[in-house]
């Protein structure tokens, strides 16, 4: 029982977000890194969804509803009902702060104290701390790799599951490494949650960014999995809207009932006129979400091609992600990142993605045009290089240390 100065087991369990050490870094340099760390894109948003071709009428600074505007939930239904995903209505679907809030709400309303939540790793950064400020332990399952390399979908799961186990937390596709699931890996995941009796958080985050001949598909559409499936979605990434922070729960109304109280004693309700934003890119962005896709197909066709390092193309999503390990040859990664930094680019540190993925690192390609794109791509090649033929690190600034293991 914390009391001053004493702080919540909660709170201390989270870690400092993934570049903290880095930021007095990079705010030193003469001029800034390009930015393949960050997870967002360098597209505008749809014209119709610029706040201020939203922004009139009294109607708009009121409360809204804590579930989300009946207007923006019914357009969401109709164009995710057009991209395939069967059940949907307004009673169905939540309004959320983003992904990030949608992950929340979920978890909070699946697991409780001393719970397992496996996280399909590599795995998005935030879940693991959302587990642990839940008080549930985050179960950390090498996954999207070792399918791509050969592994059994099943043998993965099972190997991982305890008595404690509640919830899976899937994302396909995927960040940070760009797998989309095929629909006989969706199946053997479903029926792993059936016969354990588990919940599953299905990320949909990318469900609008996967790549020919690749294709998503919704994994609460398979029989007996549209109960126990919360899915999520989020006009971050479909429409190049992160800063206003708008995401989808949909799921089940049984359960998706207690998720709405839990999100209400987070935020209560979101701006009103950030959901007409949302909405407006949603009725009217086809076209837009058409040529971002291709732009994005574009910027990781280069990066496939370039880039000299170690990884699995990307099936979709904004990202590949590179095993470094016989660059670095034991070197630690963050000191490395920071002298990338003083190189002109920044890229993110593996661990942030799960413990087993230390001398791994994110390549973010949809946050730079491609020509931009290029040069980026060209340093990292430059240091990797440099490593390979022996070169050793020498950045000499303050000791960087990052640790997000854990269970």
């Amino acid at each position: 029982m914390p009391r001053f100065p004493a702080l919540s087991s909660a709170s201390n369990s989270l870690q400092p977000a993934v570049f903290t050490r880095l930021l007095p870094l990079m705010r030193s340099l003469p001029e800034p890194a390009l930015p393949l760390h960050i997870g967002d894109t360098w597209l505008k948003p749809p014209a119709a969804a610029m706040l201020d071709r939203v922004a009139s009428g009294r109607e708009l600074y009121p409360y809204s509803s804590p579930a989300g505007d009946v207007g923006l939930r019914s357009s969401f239904c109709q164009r995710w009902t057009d991209l395939g995903l069967q059940g949907l209505d307004v009673d169905r679907v939540h309004v959320t702060p983003g992904a990030t809030g949608a992950v929340q709400a979920a978890i909070r309303t699946f697991a409780g104290a001393g719970d397992d939540v496996m996280l399909l790793a590599p795995f998005w950064p935030l879940v693991r701390g959302i587990t642990l400020s839940c008080g549930a332990n985050p179960v950390q399952v090498p996954f999207y790799d070792r399918l791509r390399a050969g592994a059994d979908v099943t043998a993965s799961l099972e190997g991982a599951l305890t008595d404690q186990t509640t919830t899976v937390y899937l994302c396909s596709p995927n960040n940070p490494d760009g797998t989309v699931l095929t629909a006989a890996q969706q199946l053997e995941v479903a029926q792993f949650c059936q016969r354990h009796d588990l919940w599953l958080i299905s990320d949909e985050a990318y469900c609008d960014h996967a790549f020919a001949p690749h294709k998503h598909r919704f994994i609460a559409n398979l029989p007996g999995m549209a109960e126990r499936t919360a899915s999520i979605y989020t006009a971050s990434k479909s429409y190049a809207l992160a800063g206003i922070r708008i995401g989808f729960l949909a799921g089940d109304p049984g359960w998706l009932e207690r998720a709405r109280r839990v999100s209400t004693h987070q935020i209560y309700n979101l701006p009103l006129i950030c959901q007409r934003a949302a909405k407006a890119a949603i009725d009217e962005g086809d076209a837009w979400l058409a040529e971002a896709r291709d732009k994005y197909a574009a910027a990781a066709d280069h990066v496939h091609r370039h880039l000299e390092a170690t990884f699995h193309p990307a099936q979709g999503g904004g990202y590949v992600f590179c095993d470094v390990s016989a660059e670095l040859n034991g070197k630690p990664t963050l000191t490395w990142l920071a002298e990338l930094l003083h190189e002109g680019v920044s890229i993110a540190p593996g661990v942030a993605f799960g413990a087993h993925y230390d001398q791994w690192v994110r390549v973010c390609y949809m946050s730079l045009p491609v020509p931009e794109l290029a040069v980026a791509i060209e340093r990292l090649n430059r240091s990797l290089n440099r490593l390979r033929s022996g070169g050793e690190l020498v950045y000499d600034g303050p000791r960087l240390e990052l640790d997000l293991g854990g269970s």
